[in-house]
């Protein structure tokens, strides 16, 4: 299941920076690049069969939450106004939908492979 929603992880990040990031800041695509780098040092260690987090996983996981934080925060607000003014384009609906696949789908993989890691320290 890991490997499964490392490579679901890498085409989501692909569609989003593809459909949103047109020109993006710092922010958004270093997020992308930390999501990308995080999804590989989980493939490696499920080829390696070794779960057990170094330092790289511990910065990238965290600025993957960070990130992850960033996208829900602005996909509520988005949400919220388009709400408030009864309206919603179509491109607005499909930011807000691959936003928050893009965004489960990181911290379910997050969540397994913290799960994945603390197994094989114990």
């Amino acid at each position: 299941m890991l490997q499964k929603l490392s490579y679901s992880n890498l085409v989501l990040a692909m569609v989003y920076l593809l459909v949103y990031l047109k020109s993006g800041t710092f922010n958004s695509t270093a997020g992308i690049f930390v999501v990308i780098v995080f999804n590989w040092l989980c493939l490696r260690s499920y080829q390696l069969d070794n779960y057990k987090w170094k330092i790289w996983h511990y910065l990238t996981g965290l600025w993957s939450l960070y990130f992850i934080g960033t996208i829900i925060y602005g996909s509520v607000f988005i949400l919220s106004s388009s709400l408030e003014y009864s309206f919603i384009s179509n491109d607005t609906l499909i930011y807000l939908l691959i936003s928050i696949v893009f965004s489960l789908s990181v911290l379910l993989h997050l969540g397994v492979y913290v799960k994945a890691s603390y197994k094989a320290v114990s």
